[in-house]
């Protein structure tokens, strides 16, 4: 993999302090036990199967941690989607070579090479307490534990997914939109999850599910599943900024510094990367401001180019979106 690396600006940490329990949170502990101890505040969760789509560079980056695609259920890379965005009717589109993991598959696997690393102490969150690490890194997702607050639109979108055995159902990533969402599935080796996204209260189980995307007119993305009596996972998935506390010790990496939208997401991907440059003593400031404004502009173009536009609440999101010009050139968390 190929990583264009920020000019180095201090030295590698001998001491550092991660709080999260997520992907880029373990895998900075990791990267940085390298080179030093490292204090990890974080308590592993349960949490359900979902499948998710990276790019196939990140594999070789997680090979750098010992874990192979096997552990992932990674059967083989994909290079074609089927999307209903602009148009009505679904069309095959080639992309750029990507993976479809199994989020809590990279978890545990993650979670083992934490528990076999003597450098990495894990603490319970609640004792986060720094003591000598010259760095504090949030890796917290979302919840940004250490921020002054969250920039978000009045009405977020929220994800609401089901993950079921994959069967002979076809694995190939499925985008389509709605008037008041946007349905997805894409597969694993062994897993299928197929979501909705859209404000509003989503859907609380399969059943449920499945007559939200119909009723987007997007049953081509069902098809072939067998959602009835899977309790669906729920989560936002829109745009929210973290507005950084004044604390120059605090460095905010993956959704902590910014959660993506969904829709132009990369999340995991640069989150990973992000904690290795950091773990290696490099100034990712820059790095994630140019990412920020990337994202930002990735988003309004997809906002604007599906063909529901201008129904109500995606108008709302573009034009709160339009709003927040001032993300594209601010500092990172910058409250404007």
């Amino acid at each position: 993999m190929t990583i264009k690396l920020a000019d180095r600006t201090t030295p590698a940490s001998t001491g550092i302090t991660v709080l999260g329990s997520g992907p880029v949170a373990l895998a900075c502990a990791l990267f940085a036990a390298r080179s030093g101890t490292v204090l990890l505040a974080a308590r592993p969760l349960a949490v359900q199967p979902a499948v998710e789509s990276v790019p196939a560079a990140l594999l070789t980056l997680l090979l750098e941690l010992g874990v192979v695609p096997a552990e992932l259920d990674v059967q083989e890379l994909s290079r074609r989607r089927l999307v209903a965005w602009e148009h009505d009717e679904p069309e095959g589109r080639d992309s750029p070579a990507c993976a479809q993991l199994e989020r809590s598959a990279l978890r545990g696997a993650l979670w083992r090479r934490v528990r076999e690393c003597p450098a990495i102490r894990v603490v319970a969150p609640a004792a986060r307490d720094s003591g000598d690490a010259t760095r504090l890194v949030d890796a917290t997702g979302r919840r940004a534990v250490t921020t002054a607050g969250h920039l978000r639109p009045p009405r977020p979108w929220i994800a609401a997914s089901a993950t079921v055995a994959r069967g002979d159902a076809d694995p190939t990533m499925r985008l389509a939109a709605g008037p008041t969402g946007y349905g997805y599935r894409l597969g694993s080796a062994r897993w299928l999850t197929v979501g909705h996204v859209g404000p509003g209260p989503p859907p609380r189980d399969g059943h449920a599910l499945r007559n939200r995307i119909e009723g987007l007119g997007t049953g081509w993305l069902t098809e072939g599943t067998a959602l009835d009596g899977v309790a669906t996972a729920r989560r936002v998935a829109s745009l929210s900024v973290p507005v950084a506390a004044d604390n120059p010790r605090v460095v905010p990496i993956g959704d902590a510094a910014l959660a993506r939208d969904a829709l132009a997401s990369q999340g995991t991907s640069i989150g990973i990367s992000d904690a290795r440059l950091l773990a290696e003593g490099y100034d990712i400031v820059g790095r994630i401001v140019d990412g920020r404004a990337r994202h930002l502009r990735f988003l309004a173009t997809a906002l604007h180019s599906c063909r529901y536009r201008d129904a109500p609440v995606w108008r709302a999101y573009r034009e709160w979106l339009a709003d927040q010009e001032w993300l594209a050139g601010g500092a990172v968390g910058s409250g404007g």
